[in-house]
């Protein structure tokens, strides 16, 4: 233990890779592109960033989560490993990891600053600006907003970087 805040998430990113290694061949050689995504997207992404809300990552462990989740849809679609599966992920619907990340640490602070515990609407007050920097990126610039509107504006930055 280094005294900071970061994890290291390794063991996550290994037990998705072993569960989707385990999906794809249950499907098998012909599978169907759009199961394995929405198993990818409702089963394994999850666990994978089960309460990634309050992670402080190391950039180590930012790029794991990127790269197991990217290998998983360049499998999924048989691409090549060095062509970028962005424009796959869009066009399924999916986010890539640390876009996922992001708003889900927005929306659970967001939470945690209407919650009706006075000791946790402190503690996310001591973590808004740290929130409100992740938030800028997306155009978000209060917590106030629905949270409709915070997965909207993370979509459309999404998107923007895609199209």
């Amino acid at each position: 233990m280094d005294g900071s805040c970061e994890i290291d998430i390794s063991p996550s990113v290994g037990k998705f890779c072993a569960q989707f290694n385990n999906i794809m061949a249950v499907l098998g050689k012909y599978n169907n592109e759009m199961a394995a995504v929405y198993l990818t997207n409702s089963y394994w992404v999850p666990s994978m960033l089960y309460a990634c809300e309050i992670w402080s990552l190391r950039n180590s462990s930012a790029h794991s989560v990127r790269v197991a989740l990217n290998n998983s849809f360049r499998r999924i679609f048989n691409c090549c490993w060095q062509e970028n599966p962005t424009s796959l992920l869009f066009y399924c619907g999916t986010f890539p990891a640390l876009y996922t990340v992001d708003q889900r640490r927005i929306v659970f602070y967001k939470k945690l600053k209407h919650h009706s515990s006075i000791l946790i609407r402190t503690i996310a007050r001591l973590c808004q600006y740290d929130i409100l920097s992740v938030a800028a990126k997306y155009g978000i610039y209060r917590l106030d907003n629905s949270v409709s509107f915070i997965k909207k504006s993370v979509w459309k930055t999404f998107a923007a970087s895609v199209l």
